[in-house]
């Protein structure tokens, strides 16, 4: 099975050993990584709803790195370190603004830690690109 891994420019590298983006020719579908709230450089903003507004940031760029965009992810997966009620409000306005129609499928879940502990918020998608003439390239 061939796979493409997708290394997008402007977006922190990976922490550990996996890749940002795979993109899978059954279906043409891209797999995205959790991606959380940090720059390039490393650093994170010191709230959640920043770390939010830079994890969709971050989903953006890897999916355009991929050749997709937010209409085209049909599943995610979202992970939080507080009370959903707390950052329900933000949350849900920072995903509006990216996700506006026909919403992915989606999973929250609240846990009681991540992969390092300045970690506030993880999104994690799939995407779904129209079939590709067999000229095309990506990534």
């Amino acid at each position: 099975m061939h796979k493409q891994v997708i290394v997008p420019e402007g977006v922190y590298p990976p922490t550990a050993a996996f890749s940002q983006a795979i993109r899978v020719p059954a279906g043409d579908l891209v797999f995205v990584s959790g991606i959380v709230g940090m720059r390039p450089d490393g650093t994170m903003p010191s709230t959640t709803r920043g770390q939010v507004e830079l994890a969709f940031e971050n989903l953006v760029a890897v999916l355009r790195a991929a050749d997709a965009a937010p209409d085209d992810v049909v599943k995610v997966n979202v992970f939080i370190g507080e009370a959903f009620d707390l950052v329900r409000d933000d949350l849900r306005e920072i995903r509006g603004r990216h996700f506006t129609r026909d919403f992915p499928v989606s999973t929250l879940v609240q846990v009681a830690g991540f992969a390092s502990p300045g970690y506030r918020f993880e999104i994690e998608a799939i995407a779904a690109l129209p079939a590709r003439s067999s000229g095309s390239s990506g990534g």
